[in-house]
């Protein structure tokens, strides 16, 4: 007798253990009396419940399930009860003594029964899984970003092929026609073909390699003081000259009063401007390409690009800067181009985004460069630090 006693004394400890280390919550139902006591003594986070036991009432069980849950899980009951099942084992959310919802897994066995055979007690135990659930849901995500990424990859991989191979030919093409065109105006015209495709292919490797860089985390920024007004009338110059024939469509420069030098990496900045002058030409066959830039007294620079173009659907809009996405799967280019932009004015400290009408046109636009005065030299976007006031109305940024 005091064997057996000392023996179950042991296996009581022992189960106190793997109580303790697993933090289950064992339970017990009384079916008759519609009672279930739960045993909180191990319970994750019941730490400051005022007793080591609550009970509660099978329905006042049934109300703290999740209502996306309930249902199931009077269901699995009842099929535990009916003998349809030997066992209940139930994942579901249910609200604790303290706290909103969280998910458990339960596990149940009829325990007792009365003559006729009807189940009288169920006893159990609940498994507090909310940081399973969580990894869970995060393995899932990273599954499907990563899914998502080799699907796009592989379908941009394929369309590289043709993409590169379409201003190559021309230029190879044209290439040999000029070598025995004599007439002046003919040999200018595949002189132009042959400079258009040579853009788009340098176009098209820098958008590869600069991916390539982003993928690898070594994108590189130099940092310079740069003249905006300069650089924006350059690109206007250039950009005029990439008008196709026969789109009567005028670009200009819209100059602000007052003249800005930041201090930014002038080579990225340039890509992203001249990235949404490119698209706004693409895809705009007549009317006006306006861009800028401009202190909107908000305490930044506004940078834009407006065009009268075909605009981009309210759905498509969010979806600009995906990679590898092209809104018109007939227009050449990688799909790339927005979204390394993205990256460039994250990198720089700014925000950009898209506002369009479809049949009326668009705007892209990048916030960046914090503008405190017009008289100080503004050296630390991220640090907010200031140098000496400046005599001319100059600001530098970053």
């Amino acid at each position: 007798m005091e064997r057996h006693r000392a023996e179950q004394e042991e296996l009581n400890e022992k189960y106190k253990l793997v109580l303790q280390a697993t933090g289950l919550t064992p339970w017990t139902w009384d079916v008759g009396g519609g009672l279930v006591d739960c045993d909180l003594s191990y319970t994750s986070g019941m730490e400051d419940h005022s007793g080591e036991h609550l009970i509660v009432s099978d329905e006042q069980y049934y109300a703290m399930i999740h209502p996306d849950d309930r249902e199931r899980m009077r269901a699995a009951y009842a099929d535990l009860l009916a003998g349809r099942n030997d066992i209940l084992q139930q994942e579901y959310r249910v609200i604790y003594v303290q706290g909103g919802y969280q998910w458990a897994k339960s596990f149940a066995v009829i325990r007792e029964r009365d003559a006729s055979g009807s189940p009288v007690q169920l006893v159990g135990a609940s498994l507090q899984i909310d940081v399973q659930k969580r990894l869970e849901q995060d393995l899932r995500e990273a599954k499907e970003k990563a899914e998502e990424s080799n699907r796009l990859k592989s379908a941009f991989l394929a369309n590289m092929s043709h993409e590169i191979r379409t201003p190559l030919n021309a230029i190879v093409g044209f290439s040999s026609v000029l070598a025995d065109t004599e007439n002046e105006e003919e040999k200018r015209g595949y002189i132009s073909i042959i400079e258009n495709n040579n853009e788009l292919l340098l176009q098209l490797i820098g958008d590869i390699l600069d991916l390539s860089k982003i993928e690898a985390g070594t994108l590189e920024f130099t940092e310079s003081d740069v003249d905006l007004r300069e650089m924006f009338s350059g690109i206007e110059q250039s950009i005029r000259l990439r008008i196709p024939d026969g789109h009567p469509v005028d670009v200009r420069f819209e100059e602000p009063e007052s003249d800005y030098r930041i201090r930014t990496d002038p080579n990225r900045l340039m890509q992203v401007v001249t990235n949404f002058m490119t698209n706004a030409i693409k895809f705009t066959a007549e009317g006006n390409i306006r861009f800028g830039y401009r202190d909107r007294n908000d305490g930044e620079l506004y940078f834009y690009v407006s065009d009268t173009g075909c605009g981009i659907p309210p759905e498509k809009q969010r979806d600009v800067f995906g990679r590898f996405v092209k809104l018109d799967a007939f227009a050449q280019g990688t799909g790339l181009g927005l979204s390394i932009c993205e990256t460039i004015v994250s990198k720089l400290g700014g925000r950009i985004g898209v506002e369009s009408v479809p049949d009326e046109g668009s705007t892209f636009w990048l916030h960046c460069l914090s503008v405190p005065s017009a008289k100080r030299f503004y050296n630390g976007f991220a640090r907010g630090s200031f140098s000496s006031p400046s005599e001319n109305a100059t600001v530098f940024c970053k």
